[in-house]
């Protein structure tokens, strides 16, 4: 009889915690687990062709709903717009929950899949026969509304059979935040599929004409949303202004998207960068662009486990990444496989580029001869199999 599990997540668009549910639901095996995937709004698409076939997926609120609220609260200001906007928003739960209970009924596991966002659904039924997983992808206090949720996560995450940590001063994290949490802990990391990310770093299909002179520049990338209050692109662009005083022949390379690209792009006017600077957008394969990079920089203030450092790792690539909690300096152990700088230390962070841009680096080819084994922790077939016992144990 094979096990009934549900994955309870936002979407498939764009995003490290899409990519790892995407390929979790490709490799489980499906001969011992029956899995369903409830996805949040139908408009977080994009990778839906990856779904595998033989998973039953669902959107929990459909395109017509989210549209119908976009249209009211667009017109808000309108005392009769606003009005139906917040019947919207309450429609929208409404149908969301009753979605839910009805897809989930025959489940025996259901996983909150995206660090607590969902916990409320997921313990919607006090039944005994459930069981509940609550997978976290970031540093629990850097969590959306942290602060304000405390007790609330404190409370739904205590009703939970299993907490996933994907690193290990991620669970040192919430131990110490929730220490009776400790016994239900388990540190799972990001499953990664090797070969495919070898082979599409050689996949050229997605880029257009008047790109490809970009790759063959000499560039240093950064990818990542473009969101200024978790990554900090504010040390990494006065960082570049450093190097760019000293190596007027590399560009730096911004791929994604997010709300504070104007923001981003009016600190690249502050520092006259716009030459050599450049916000390139979303790149659905984004592995040629990083392949082709000379290293890629990460610069941020915290994060859950860094999916595109690792990514970096597979293609051979040096790294410079923020000291920050959590993962960076467990990915790359300690500096063993990549330079850590001190969160906001932009001058240290210059040097570290200028230092490994060099031909003829010590720390470059030290990083280089450990890359190897700095990705087997991550492989795929490992990962997997450490799911599966979790949910073959509950």
């Amino acid at each position: 009889m094979k096990k009934k599990i549900l994955f309870y997540t936002s979407g498939v668009g764009l995003g490290g915690v899409e990519k790892v549910v995407l390929e979790v639901l490709k490799e489980i095996d499906k001969s011992k687990f029956d899995i369903k995937l409830a996805l949040q709004y139908e408009n977080e698409n994009l990778f839906e062709n990856e779904i595998s076939e033989e998973v039953n997926y669902k959107y929990m609120l459909p395109q017509k709903i989210i549209d119908k609220s976009l249209y009211y609260r667009e017109r808000k200001k309108n005392i009769f717009y606003k009005m139906l906007y917040s019947f919207m928003l309450s429609y929208e739960k409404y149908t969301i929950k009753k979605n839910y209970l009805e897809f989930s009924k025959d489940r025996e596991i259901v996983i909150d899949f995206k660090s607590g966002d969902f916990l409320k659904l997921i313990n919607l039924e006090n039944r005994v026969d459930k069981k509940r997983i609550c997978w976290l992808h970031g540093e629990i206090t850097k969590l959306n509304k942290y602060e304000k949720r405390k007790k609330f996560l404190r409370e739904n995450l205590n009703k939970c059979d299993k907490v996933v940590c994907i690193c290990e001063d991620m669970k040192n994290g919430v131990t110490k935040e929730i220490p009776e949490l400790k016994e239900k802990l388990e540190v799972i990391y990001n499953p990664f599929d090797i070969e495919k990310i070898k082979i599409k770093s050689s996949d050229y299909s997605e880029i257009k004409d008047n790109e490809k002179n970009l790759l063959e520049d000499n560039y240093i990338i950064m990818v990542s949303r473009l969101d200024n209050v978790q990554k900090d692109f504010d040390t990494l662009i006065k960082a570049f202004k450093i190097v760019n005083q000293k190596r007027k022949n590399i560009k730096l390379y911004l791929l994604g998207e997010g709300p504070d690209r104007e923001k981003i792009e009016n600190m690249i006017k502050d520092e006259d960068l716009q030459e050599y600077i450049k916000l390139l957008g979303v790149k659905k394969n984004p592995y040629p662009w990083i392949k082709n990079s000379k290293l890629l920089v990460h610069s941020s203030r915290y994060e859950g486990l860094p999916t595109v450092l690792i990514e970096a790792l597979i293609l051979n690539k040096i790294i410079i990444s923020s000291d920050c909690p959590t993962g960076p300096r467990e990915i790359l152990d300690n500096g063993k496989y990549g330079s850590l700088v001190e969160v906001g230390d932009y001058d240290s962070m210059a040097q570290e580029i200028l230092e490994l841009l060099q031909e003829n680096s010590k720390k470059k080819e030290k990083y280089l001869s450990n890359i190897d084994k700095s990705i087997e922790r991550f492989d795929k077939k490992n990962i997997i199999k450490q799911i599966e016992r979790v949910l073959d144990s509950l």
